[in-house]
């Protein structure tokens, strides 16, 4: 037919071909980690900004964020499957009300999370929020029947001890007074309470992920429909249902809308987690977090490190690698070797 013959790629092409895949996996991986890090670093402190916002009801905030997970879930089913695969999500049955039983727990912890924050500094929340490690691994204990190795438990054991201490290192300060003492007890309560919810929630939606061929968007569109019915409901129950209206929207600022707007991407980052990071990424991004918020928090809150808290925030970050498996020289080396394979040198 007179075409020429496919004499296959010329000389140089494939080994180019692989140099970019690598580039462009290299840039993801870097988009990943920054993004990983500026959410985890900016939630605690964005939260705790919106919270001191006059008249706003954090309920709505909670409500709006998980508005735009479903607009951004229903957009991406549309995208990837048309009508019929929004349509599947959409559907009643008894695999759909199955997922009611996170979408309540997440937003219990939502809600609870915004509690914490009022009464606990950006730095404190940060780390204590960091036992929802070990309210996760005692509820896969629990429902996966899933063993934890010798190393995980004494990881579970130092995340423990660093927390109090950092909880310690509040309430022996010499400028705490009573009143302080009291909200301190009522932030730890709340984000403990969160970590509970989140623990729960996260291994009770793995199951069901686990169990059932649907897809991960199918199943958040499910949450936020589930947390928005319940979550409404309950706002018109304790405010009044006239809030369904211009009130609404009242105390919102542009902190607050950052605050939702992350909080909202926050909780669907996992999906993007689970398919380009890995578990050391996730560690050296949680730890970067830390030691970003605690800055922060010096930085443009006053608040004051003491030696104990100091100590306390270093185990828990030590205590999250030590979970994943790393200790020691090895724990560094893997941390240059990320780097390393980040940077392409």
């Amino acid at each position: 037919d007179g075409a020429a013959p496919d004499r296959g790629p010329r000389p140089g092409e494939a080994p180019r071909a692989r140099l970019c895949a690598v580039d462009v996996s290299r840039r993801l991986k870097w988009s990943v980690l920054s993004f990983l890090v500026l959410q985890n670093s900016s939630a605690s402190l964005l939260m705790r900004e919106a919270r001191s916002a006059e008249d706003l009801n954090p309920q709505t905030a909670v409500i709006l964020q998980e508005a735009i997970k479903g607009l951004i879930c229903a957009g991406l089913l549309f995208w990837g499957g048309g009508l019929p695969a929004l349509r599947g999500a959409v559907t009643p049955s008894v695999e759909a009300a199955k997922t009611s039983v996170p979408a309540i727990l997440y937003l219990c912890q939502n809600n609870l999370q915004y509690v914490a924050v009022g009464y606990l500094d950006a730095a404190t929340y940060a780390v204590l929020y960091q036992f929802k490690i070990l309210t996760a691994a005692a509820m896969s204990v629990l429902i996966l029947r899933r063993s934890l190795s010798a190393l995980q438990w004494l990881g579970l054991v130092i995340l423990t001890g660093g927390a109090c201490l950092v909880i310690l290192s509040q309430v022996v300060s010499p400028s705490m007074k009573s009143a302080d003492r009291v909200n301190l007890a009522v932030g730890v309560a709340a984000v403990l309470s969160a970590c509970m919810a989140s623990g729960l929630a996260g291994v009770y939606f793995e199951k069901l992920l686990k169990g059932s061929s649907m897809s991960l968007w199918a199943r958040n569109l499910q949450l936020a429909a589930y947390s928005l019915f319940v979550g409404v409901g309950e706002l018109c129950r304790s405010s009044g249902v006239d809030i369904i209206g211009p009130s609404f929207l009242t105390g919102y600022t542009p902190t607050v809308w950052a605050a939702v707007i992350n909080n909202a991407l926050g909780g669907l980052l996992i999906a993007v987690v689970i398919k380009y990071a890995d578990t050391i990424m996730k560690n050296f991004s949680t730890t970067l977090s830390i030691v970003l918020t605690t800055g922060a928090s010096v930085w443009l809150f006053g608040h004051t490190v003491n030696l104990m808290s100091l100590v306390g925030t270093a185990l828990v970050t030590y205590s999250v690698f030590l979970y994943g498996g790393m200790t020691g020289a090895g724990m560094l080396r893997r941390c240059f070797a990320l780097l390393h394979r980040l940077g392409g040198a």
